[in-house]
Order: C-alpha cells, then sequence, then structure tokens
C-alpha cells in the first residue's frame, strides 16, 4: 500500500498525520515522473489530485476525507474515530469546514505573498472567506485537549494542516487570524506542541520553502 502525496498539500498532510498516529506501514511517495496530470498518475486518479492511496490489489482511492475514512475501517487500532455519535457528526465536520467554506483562501493567499504581485480584491475575499471558515472551526471546538473530546482524531487530522497554513499566513500577511478566537487559538498552541503534529507541519514549512 502506498499514498502518492506532495509535503504542502494540507490534503495530503492530512492523510500522513493518520498514518503517523496510526503507526502504519504505509510507503509515503511523490507523484510518479510528469507530475499529477501525467498519463501515469491520470491512470490511478482521473481528478489528478493528491491524496491517493493505492492499494496492494491495485485499486486507487482519492479525496482526504474517503481516505482517512478507509484507513480506520482497515486499521481500527489506535483509533482516531470517535465512538459517540455526535462527537463523530463533528469530526466529520471539521473535515468538511475547510473544503466548503474557505473556498481555497490559504491557497489563493499563499499564492499572492508576493507584493508585487497581490490583487487587494482577491486577497480581501480571501480573508473574509478565511475568517468566516476560522468562527465556525472556534463555534464547533470542544475546548479540550483535542478538537473532539480528550483524544486525537480524523478531526485534528483535518485541522492541524490546514491550520499550519493559515499560521504561515498571519505572518506573511502581518495579520491576527487564529488568536482573533479564543478556543481557536487556545487548540493551536496545544496541537503545535505535539510531536507528531510537529512533524506533519515541518513538511508543509520545509515545501514551501523550497517554492
Amino acid at each position: 500500500m502506498k499514498l502518492y502525496s506532495v509535503p504542502l498539500s494540507p490534503f495530503a498532510a492530512r492523510v500522513r498525520l493518520s498514518i503517523y498516529r496510526k503507526g502504519l506501514d504505509i510507503a509515503i511517495v511523490p507523484p510518479p515522473a510528469g507530475g499529477l496530470k501525467s498519463d501515469a498518475f491520470l491512470s490511478l486518479n482521473p481528478m489528478g489530485q493528491v491524496p491517493t492511496l493505492v492499494l496492494d490489489s491495485g485499486m486507487a482511492i482519492p479525496e482526504s476525507a474517503t481516505i482517512l475514512e478507509y484507513l480506520e475501517d482497515v486499521f481500527p487500532t489506535p483509533t482516531l474515530r470517535p465512538t459517540q455519535a455526535d462527537a463523530l457528526a463533528r469530526a466529520r465536520l471539521f473535515l468538511r469546514i475547510p473544503d466548503i467554506h474557505f473556498q481555497n483562501a490559504p491557497r489563493i493567499l499563499i499564492g499572492m505573498r508576493n507584493p508585487a504581485d497581490r490583487k487587494e480584491e482577491v486577497v480581501k475575499t480571501a480573508m473574509e472567506n478565511l475568517n468566516k471558515g476560522l468562527s465556525y472551526i472556534d463555534h464547533y471546538l470542544s475546548g479540550e485537549a483535542w478538537a473532539v473530546g480528550g483524544q486525537p482524531s480524523i478531526a485534528d487530522c483535518a485541522l492541524v494542516p490546514v491550520l499550519n497554513a493559515v499560521s504561515l499566513l498571519e505572518s506573511i500577511y502581518s495579520q491576527p487570524l487564529i488568536g482573533q478566537y479564543p478556543k481557536l487559538d487556545a487548540y493551536w498552541q496545544a496541537a503545535k506542541a505535539d510531536a507528531i503534529n510537529a512533524k506533519v507541519m515541518a513538511e508543509q514549512l520545509a515545501a514551501l520553502q523550497k517554492m
């Protein structure tokens, strides 16, 4: 089994977090020569996106949320899936909020990190979408050590990589983002202190520095 991944993608980072935290023996590899739109990759995943999990059978599974659920089904121990229905619903919500409500804001803002190429109206709209999404996350956080309750879950796999990107945007744009929201800020400070989270965050940062 292997995971096609690129270090900076918060969606691929979600799955790497799950693999690291569950201690799974899954190879993490870059896309094949030619990249995501090459014939070799598109034959596996016609969407041309990472992450893509390739099973030993040859079946390729796209989409980070689907891969996270698959890993929980096949490798249930240690579990990253809350057992209570309401907690599980909240965990799945945290997978959806960045996908839907951020409107690609982190990607847009990182793409405009150079002031010489910056389009202020685009930045303004992206910041509004980003803040809206962050406020939703703050609202639904449990207020405990992890996003949903007292142990790590798929919710943390979803949130940590995207919040790492948001944290980088704070320094690029000299604007407070995470710190505006009390529960979110407390969650982020605790998340940064976790060694497995820090490993994925460092992978993302190293990739950004190479850009």
